[in-house]
């Protein structure tokens, strides 16, 4: 995983899934410290959809915040690059990384525009 120079391991999180075109999303209350600490956590207690949708449906991450509405992945990156955002209130300054299940697995971005499967990050982590 090659970070942002201005991300940190201290920088919050939030985990989604797309539904009828918009993610819903929210932040936990939890951080596990590093990103890929999160995406092992997210592949092995919650590796299908239906599970994605389960963790952000209910209370299991503590839900400091939700959304329901981001207009697609694209609206759901505004979240963390308020330079291309056409709707800069959905910035939020101490969100850093990104989870959404999408193509059938999670993925991961720490910039909002570029996506990765979570099961490279962590491949590439562990090789590192």
């Amino acid at each position: 995983m090659k970070h942002k120079k201005n991300k940190t391991y201290t920088d919050k999180a939030m985990i989604g899934y797309i539904r009828h075109g918009d993610v819903v999303a929210i932040e936990p209350s939890w951080n596990l410290g590093a990103p890929e600490h999160m995406g092992k956590l997210l592949l092995e207690k919650y590796p299908t959809q239906e599970d994605a949708k389960k963790l952000v449906d209910s209370a299991i991450a503590l839900p400091k915040f939700r959304k329901e509405d981001y207009w697609y992945v694209d609206g759901f990156g505004e979240v963390i690059d308020k330079r291309v955002s056409s709707h800069p209130e959905n910035f939020r300054e101490h969100i850093g990384h990104l989870y959404l299940w999408m193509k059938g697995e999670w993925q991961y971005s720490d910039c909002g525009i570029d996506w990765e499967p979570v099961r490279e990050v962590i491949k590439t982590e562990v090789s590192a």
